[in-house]
């Protein structure tokens, strides 16, 4: 059964602005977990459509469980990685769960794609109850 969907779209020059900043590395502390800091890392050329795609990725889960990135969910209750296919791969925190107050995770199922393009990135999201 469906839980819900999310959808977000993002100007990739947007970001560009904010991580040409000042305030830029501050910016991807916020929005990144650790782990995708390293990923980010990593992507030399790609790394501003790596973060707006996380970006947007993030917000279409958090739109996806009704409630938008804010109280509820934060950029770090959220982590994206790929798995050996490079497919994103969503983990939510455990305290994420519980501010949701939904005690059984594991009958949650959270589909994502990323799309990125030359100017935007989009992402969609699925969260499907078993």
């Amino acid at each position: 059964m469906i839980y819900g969907i999310g959808h977000d779209v993002l100007e990739i020059k947007r970001v560009a602005l904010l991580l040409e900043g000042p305030h830029g590395q501050k910016f991807m502390d916020r929005v990144l977990t650790r782990a995708e800091l390293v990923l980010a890392g990593n992507k030399g050329a790609r790394r501003l459509e790596f973060v707006a795609g996380r970006f947007a990725a993030k917000e279409a889960v958090s739109k996806a469980f009704g409630c938008g990135i804010g109280g509820m969910i934060g950029f770090w209750d959220i982590e994206i990685l790929p798995d050996n296919r490079g497919k994103p791969v969503v983990t939510l925190s455990q305290s994420a769960w519980s501010r949701l107050g939904i005690n059984e995770p594991e009958q949650y199922v959270v589909h994502l794609t990323i799309s990125h393009q030359t100017e935007l990135a989009s992402a969609f999201s699925v969260v499907e109850k078993l």
